[in-house]
């Protein structure tokens, strides 16, 4: 008599544990993955025109600034942001134009937030943090603080438009064996975003580490906050999520692989490889 009750728990915590483990794994490999196309677009940028970088695991440090033309002064640390612009945009055409819902497309999904997070992020600290990359790059223009302050706010009001606009793609990426079962949508909600993003943000925190400087820390530890917007739109829903993601029924082992080889190239390069 007890098997029946046993077996069908565990028909229905699978699928779920499943979702948050996935959703998870994706979201600590995209950030990973999000920091190294940021720090090498900075990277390649000083490199080709003739700076002397070392890539590091968050940050890039350079030598041969002093005597560089403003051009070169500026490119560099606006190169990063422009590639975080181009990230956002690229993987949500991919994200858009793919018919089929998987783990694939929650990491288009997730590596086009977050390299809107990352852009917006620098917009809204601009006015705040001379050192950070559009800090600097307007600190070098000698644009009036007035003018940081409007693309401060400039930044925080498109991207909270933008984060917004994931809401449908976040539903689309609910797996749609839930499709037939009773979950309300917070629960649903709590398994795809908030479970992994909190399980996500002490250890990418872990992986920022040693920070060069307080955004270093700031980024991990507050940026995926502004998802919690989408989430709150999930849970708001009366109607039942409907999801339509084919998800593996067993913990994709090529996708903990990958998050795996990433992490030991992202610890790698904290003692810096020089280009």
């Amino acid at each position: 008599m007890l098997s029946c009750p046993c077996k069908l728990l565990n028909g229905i915590m699978k699928p779920q544990l499943n979702l948050v483990v996935h959703s998870a794994l994706i979201y600590i490999l995209c950030f990973m993955v999000n920091t190294g196309v940021h720090e090498g677009a900075h990277a390649v940028a000083a490199k080709l025109t003739g700076l002397h970088p070392i890539l590091h695991h968050n940050y890039v440090s350079t030598s041969g600034e002093d005597s560089a033309s403003l051009f070169v002064k500026v490119l560099t640390p606006a190169a990063g942001p422009l590639m975080s612009l181009l990230q956002g945009i690229l993987f949500l055409l991919l994200l858009r134009t793919s018919p089929r819902k998987s783990l694939t497309t929650l990491f288009y999904l997730w590596m086009s937030v977050m390299g809107f997070i990352n852009i917006g992020g620098y917009l809204m600290l601009t006015p705040l943090v001379d050192y950070g990359d559009t800090g600097r790059v307007f600190t070098l223009f000698g644009s009036p603080q007035w003018l940081k302050w409007i693309i401060a706010f400039a930044g925080l009001f498109g991207l909270i438009k933008l984060v917004l606009q994931f809401t449908r793609d976040f539903e689309n990426q609910i797996p749609a064996a839930f499709l037939h079962q009773s979950f309300k949508p917070g629960r649903l909600a709590n398994l795809l975003i908030a479970y992994p993003v909190l399980i996500g943000i002490p250890l990418t925190t872990l992986i920022s580490l040693p920070a060069p400087t307080f955004i270093s820390i700031l980024y991990p530890t507050t940026s995926p906050f502004i998802i919690f917007m989408v989430y709150g739109r999930l849970r708001r829903k009366k109607e039942h999520l409907v999801g339509h993601a084919d998800y593996p029924e067993n913990i994709s082992i090529i996708l903990a692989v990958f998050t795996i080889g990433i992490f030991v190239i992202t610890r790698l390069l904290v003692k810096g490889i020089p280009l």
